[in-house]
Formats: structure tokens, sequence, C-alpha cells
């Protein structure tokens, strides 16, 4: 767990974060918003230590609504482990557009790794000497949060060591 010294800070931090998504209309994916909103099977609000939020990206061609060619994902760092949601971009019904969601509990992963090559980076998970991520972003944008999430994983893992 994380140190609890910290704990406020990091609240105060992730509640800014939650609120930035939560405003983002139409470019937050109904279900990312759901499961920060509400406790969910998936995530118990509570548990939340850190978000990052990967904006959908889309081209337009100014004649038809924009086209999506990059999802948006929302990768959430809990007590327990990690919980990455991806949109998809098939509609179901007019809230809801298919998804992936993947939980990874602390104590099931071997390794995180964070590429970083020029403005493109990597972050990604390993499991028994499997990748079972890959999440792919501008380090323009999201560098300092990837930072700050490993950094999160980090102290978890070790306090998995130390129980």
């Amino acid at each position: 767990m994380t140190e609890i010294k910290n704990r406020d800070q990091l609240k105060k931090r992730v509640e800014e974060k939650l609120m930035d998504i939560l405003s983002q209309g139409y470019k937050a994916h109904y279900i990312l918003k759901k499961v920060l909103k509400d406790d969910t099977l998936f995530v118990d609000n509570r548990d939340i230590l850190d978000v990052i939020f990967i904006k959908r990206e889309e081209m337009s061609d100014n004649q038809n609504r924009p086209e999506p060619f990059s999802p948006a994902k929302l990768l959430i760092a809990t007590d327990y482990g990690i919980l990455i949601l991806q949109e998809g971009f098939e509609e179901i019904t007019d809230n809801y557009l298919g998804y992936s969601m993947q939980k990874i509990y602390y104590k099931n992963m071997d390794s995180i790794k964070l590429d970083i090559c020029m403005l493109n980076g990597k972050f990604k998970v390993y499991s028994g000497g499997n990748e079972l991520v890959v999440i792919e972003f501008e380090t323009t944008k999201y560098f300092k949060d990837f930072e700050e999430f490993i950094k999160i994983i980090h102290d978890n893992k070790i306090a998995e060591y130390c129980k």
C-alpha cells in the first residue's frame, strides 16, 4: 500500500483527475465514467490510487462526424492491482459502445516496463514471462502520468512482498 503520509495528497490528486475525466463529455466512453462514478464489481472507488485517461484520437474531414482511429483508454491503480479499460468502436446502443476490460492483481505481475522512444511510449505488464498488456501513448501528453502510475505499482508490489 502507498505510504499513509501520502494518502491525503494522493486522494486529492485522484479526485482532481476523476473530475476532469467525468467532465469530458462524449470524449469519455460511458463505461469509463460509470466505473469511475460508481462502485462496481471491477473497482471500489475508495481503493483508487491513481488514474490515467488517454483520450480518443479522431480524424475529421469536415464533412462527416469525426472518425476515431485510436480508442480512449483508462488505467486505474488500486490497492490490489490495476484495471485497464479500452473503448471499442462498435456501437451497441446510444450510451454503450463496445469495450474491453482487464484486471491484473499486483501478486500476478512479474514486471512492468516503460519504453520511451522520441514521442512514442509503451507501458507493458508481464506475468509468467508473457506480455499481458501493452498500452501505447504519446509521451508529450502522458509521460509524467505514467511515471507516477508506475511508482504506485512499485510501492504496492513492495507491500505485497512485505506481507
